[in-house]
């Protein structure tokens, strides 16, 4: 085995630890490995550029670990090492340290930095980033300017889709209903939308059930459409027919399609299904790395349901984990989320468990 395979497998061991959400390994792991290259000389480094862009890897890795786990001041010295290893990727480093300003309370200083790099580089992502982060920290109107200055300047339609798409989620937090409707046409202006579930999810929330239905008319994956079938009905009060749609969703195979398992999932919670297939279904799902964060929280739901509090948890810590990673920071689980938690569990001990996962509803 050669040298390098030797270091890949230490980057292999530590990437697989992150996967799991073991940041502790993760970290033991990236750490080893950045200090044992870091022990060859730069002619070897130069020699052998797999192995300087290993080392950059390791040392972003560690980064991201200390940055999620709110150790702000060890993430901000790794990324200087990554300015002085790797200058060409300057931007990205100091794109990385705004972001851990923010999240430190220097909110200003870390505007300020990424503010100074759009305009450099007249960047739509970043632009993106400003909006995105500026209404997470309640600057409302700034977010708005940021997110239509990202939808100018996207250089070719795919940028240009991302922009509007991350404005039609601000107006959608707003409940600006008829802006959202029209901004998520300019992002799929001059094609068909690959979906739609936005739309119906929006508009349900805002209590237009009919054109919830419109929309839902459109859906064309059976799991999804069922589900919200079935949340229509039962917000008009017809709790058999909602229950009707949820349990031939139930009765569907959900590995059979491609996406959609957390809508089986939650159809199937809302049903006499037993709480450990759906458990059995989302597992599978999760071992080929397509659960999602919402998924992840149906995964504790129905754990809960079968008196596992400890999988709860960690099922609920590894969704946290997602949180903690996205950009803006989510340091818990959203309230929605409870709410949900709170519908589909009886117990209501291990409810008062579990509640510290989440914020707290709006006042």
């Amino acid at each position: 085995m050669s040298v390098s395979d030797r270091y890949e497998d230490i980057a292999s061991r530590a990437q697989a630890s992150l996967n799991r959400g073991d940041y502790a390994a993760a970290l033991e792991g990236y750490e080893r490995l950045s200090k044992r290259l870091s022990g060859l000389s730069p002619v070897v480094l130069k020699r052998r550029p797999a192995l300087h862009d290993l080392l950059a890897l390791s040392l972003l890795r560690q980064a991201n670990i200390h940055h999620w786990r709110r150790e702000f001041d060890p993430a901000l010295q790794l990324y200087q090492q990554l300015v002085d290893l790797a200058p060409e990727g300057r931007d990205d480093w100091q794109t990385g340290m705004a972001l851990v300003r923010i999240d430190m309370g220097q909110a200003e200083a870390g505007l300020d930095e990424l503010r100074a790099l759009a305009v450099a580089r007249s960047d739509s992502l970043l632009w993106q980033t400003i909006g995105m982060e500026c209404d997470a920290l309640g600057r409302l109107d700034e977010a708005e300017e940021s997110l239509r200055r990202a939808t100018q300047l996207a250089a070719n339609a795919g940028s240009k889709r991302e922009a509007y798409l991350s404005l039609f989620d601000f107006y959608r937090a707003q409940n600006r209903i008829d802006e959202a409707l029209a901004v998520w046409q300019q992002a799929w202006t001059g094609q068909q939308p690959e979906y739609v579930f936005p739309l119906y999810q929006m508009l349900q929330e805002a209590g237009d059930l009919k054109g919830a239905r419109e929309y839902l008319d459109q859906e064309s994956n059976p799991l999804r459409k069922g589900l919200y079938q079935g949340l229509l009905a039962a917000s008009e009060g017809k709790a058999d027919e909602a229950a009707k749609h949820w349990k031939r969703v139930a009765r569907m195979d959900p590995m059979k399609y491609d996406e959609g398992q957390d809508a089986w999932a939650e159809a199937a919670l809302r049903t006499d299904l037993p709480a450990q297939e759906v458990i059995s279904a989302l597992s599978a799902v999760s071992q080929a790395g397509g659960l999602s964060a919402h998924g992840i929280v149906l995964q504790a739901i129905a754990e809960a349901r079968v008196g596992h509090a400890d999988h709860a948890k960690g099922a609920l810590e590894m969704a946290r984990n997602v949180g903690l990673q996205s950009r803006p920071r989510q340091e818990k689980l959203s309230a929605a989320h409870w709410a949900l938690l709170d519908e589909l569990v009886s117990d209501t001990t291990l409810k008062s468990q579990l509640r510290d996962y989440f914020e707290a509803p709006a006042a």
